[in-house]
């Protein structure tokens, strides 16, 4: 499957496995949205969402970094289409 020009919204993408799917995508072409609860480093982990979303533009894909809780339905919805 040809991702280039495709957009994938990555939950949790700033770090480990999901960091390694979104730079494989991005070395195909694809856009991907990091979508994290917090822009703050961990302490056990390196990177951030800003860390990520370099790396993944570095791979050759476009990135967009998000700090919100998707767990959170009022946040998502303060962040969603305008008029909501």
């Amino acid at each position: 499957m040809n991702l280039a020009g495709k957009t994938l919204f990555m939950s949790g993408g700033s770090r480990g496995i999901g960091l390694t799917i979104a730079l494989r995508a991005a070395r195909d072409g694809a856009n991907i949205v990091i979508a994290t609860k917090t822009a703050n480093p961990a302490p056990r982990f390196e990177g951030t969402v800003h860390t990520a979303a370099v790396a993944v533009e570095a791979a050759g894909g476009k990135a967009l970094a998000l700090v919100v809780d998707i767990r959170d339905e009022e946040r998502v919805k303060g962040r969603g289409c305008p008029g909501r």
